[in-house]
């Protein structure tokens, strides 16, 4: 390996740390429980786009605290309990909160739920009582949910209602846990 190529391995190494380091300082949950969820939301994906029964882009997947939430559109029944089989047999996860819907979703209604996705990210970014890194948020066929831990009941009822007061909401489903994490 060349000067070059270490120094560049270096500083990409020094880049993730510091990132992970900025993402830790500014959550409620600890760096292990951070990698461990994302590790948990990669498998979850890995099995749903490798099963051959269900599409992968049709579900979003949130993993907090080793609680995955499911959420999207399938077309047959079958898959919403294929999708949840498949989330509850990684390692890690604790519990499966499924809200796939059965039925078609139209192109339009994707590039909906994604703009009320990307609007309700923003709202939360510009709130001074919210830490959006603390947030995750998905949107199926315009039922907000909101996953993640926040430090006080006055900021996860914040969010519900930055969720609820954005357009083209229909619902939110606040499955926020208050309290940094023991």
């Amino acid at each position: 390996m060349s000067a070059n190529q270490t120094r560049g391995w270096g500083r990409l190494a020094l880049g993730m740390l510091a990132l992970l380091a900025f993402g830790s300082c500014a959550s409620t949950k600890t760096p292990g429980t951070q990698v461990d969820d994302a590790a948990i939301k990669t498998q979850v994906i890995a099995r749903l786009a490798t099963n051959g029964k269900t599409n992968p882009f049709k579900i979003d997947v949130q993993v907090s605290e080793g609680v995955v939430h499911l959420a999207g559109v399938v077309d047959e029944p079958g898959d919403r309990q294929i999708a949840e089989d498949e989330a509850r047999s990684v390692e890690g996860v604790a519990r499966v909160i499924n809200d796939i819907r059965v039925g078609d979703q139209s192109a339009g209604q994707m590039l909906d739920d994604g703009a009320i996705t990307a609007k309700v990210k923003a709202k939360l970014a510009a709130s001074a009582e919210m830490n959006p890194f603390n947030v995750d948020v998905s949107t199926s066929q315009g039922v907000v949910s909101l996953v993640g831990r926040v430090k006080t009941q006055a900021q996860k009822d914040e969010a519900e209602r930055i969720a609820r007061s954005t357009d083209g909401v229909r619902d939110v489903r606040n499955l926020l846990k208050v309290g940094d994490m023991s």
